[in-house]
């Protein structure tokens, strides 16, 4: 299991914990870690709640999405809902840092082995096989759209991203650093065609939902070689 999927895995398990732990702070790290490990039926149905959700935002947008869809979704009452969330604002939160979970463990894949051509590729090839579930990358539309106004939930989008930007950014200039790649490139501007590639295609491949992901694979890495100037 990739660390992007192994992430995806652990999300599923203990999310709603994450949430807890950041609501009391006094929550012994031993305690939580061993809690993460064993989903309680409250935390298996605060993911529920979250997996309609998404459905829900990637059909009809965070703003479109109301909590009688949700409820709907979920199959739950009002009542029941807003034991596990007492909003929309709150799900939204939650699924906020669930796609910050998700960026650092695809970041963290940058860091194993082979080249960084290999590394990247890797994790694009995974972001991209994660986006093919029609909600995930339908979600992912609806956060690019909020991204590009300036709101409060925009804005944490772009907070999220920042995060991924940096560490791709060191991740490049320890490459330079080493004669791995063409020490001229302009990092800032490689990672703007980067990540504008990777979003492009997502959106493709909402479209092209029938296209086979596996074949897209030495096409991007050759790009990917040519960005960064490598051997």
């Amino acid at each position: 299991m990739d660390a992007c999927s192994a992430i995806r895995y652990e999300n599923d398990h203990s999310l709603s914990l994450h949430g807890q732990a950041s609501m009391n702070s006094s929550l012994p790290v031993d305690s939580y870690a061993s809690a993460a490990t064993l989903p309680t039926a409250h935390d298996q149905r605060r993911m529920h709640v979250l997996a309609a959700a998404r459905t829900c935002f990637a059909r009809s947008g965070f703003h479109g999405a109301s909590m009688q869809q949700i409820c709907a979704e979920a199959q739950m009452s009002p009542g029941a809902l807003y034991r596990y969330y007492p909003s929309k604002e709150a799900i939204i939160e939650a699924i906020a840092e669930e796609e910050r979970i998700d960026a650092a463990a695809c970041v963290a894949a940058l860091h194993g082995e082979g080249s960084l051509v290999d590394r990247i590729t890797a994790v694009g090839m995974e972001y991209l096989r994660q986006t093919l579930d029609p909600d995930t990358g339908g979600l992912m539309v609806e956060i690019w759209s909020e991204s590009i106004r300036n709101t409060a939930l925009g804005q944490r989008f772009h907070e999220i991203e920042a995060e991924v930007r940096r560490a791709f950014h060191a991740a490049l200039l320890r490459a330079q650093e080493d004669g791995e790649i063409d020490p001229g490139i302009d990092i800032d501007v490689v990672l703007t065609v980067l990540f504008a590639i990777g979003d492009g295609l997502v959106m493709r491949l909402q479209i092209e939902d029938d296209a086979d992901i596996e074949t897209i694979e030495p096409y991007l890495r050759r790009v990917i070689k040519g960005l960064l100037g490598a051997p």
